[in-house]
């Protein structure tokens, strides 16, 4: 019995099959995906998860050690969640970090005032 019904799927030796140059590829994940496709979901939350990784480590460092990594902190936690991964410890430990950096800029700032100024009027002495 020749089963033709449309709705059978095409046969290896018949037109159109798989092994038929002039067919379409068959379906069920044979191949690569093409290089224009957007990579699978475990290879987008494994590079989000670094992103997120990287993004607490730069976050900490900025709060503990030096406060010029808390922009790298917020942009690399922005990179996270642009691929879906969460980043809020590293996003808020980035601010944190940024803030301080604010305050030491302020301070430093403030500190050369003065040492101009006591420069300027003789020394205070």
């Amino acid at each position: 019995m020749d089963d033709d019904r449309s709705d059978s799927p095409p046969r290896p030796d018949r037109p159109g099959g798989p092994q038929d140059p002039g067919g379409s590829a068959p379906s069920g994940g044979y191949g690569p995906p093409p290089p224009w496709a957007q990579p699978p979901q475990w290879e987008r939350f494994a590079v989000g998860r670094s992103h997120a990784d990287t993004a607490l480590i730069l976050g900490i460092l900025s709060v503990v050690v030096l406060p010029l990594l808390g922009p790298f902190a917020i942009w690399q936690a922005n990179e996270a969640e642009k691929l879906g991964t969460p980043a809020t410890p590293g996003k808020v430990l980035g601010w944190v970090g940024t803030v301080l950096l604010g305050l030491f800029v302020v301070f430093l700032a403030l500190w050369l005032v003065g040492v101009a100024f006591l420069v300027g009027s003789g020394g205070g002495g």
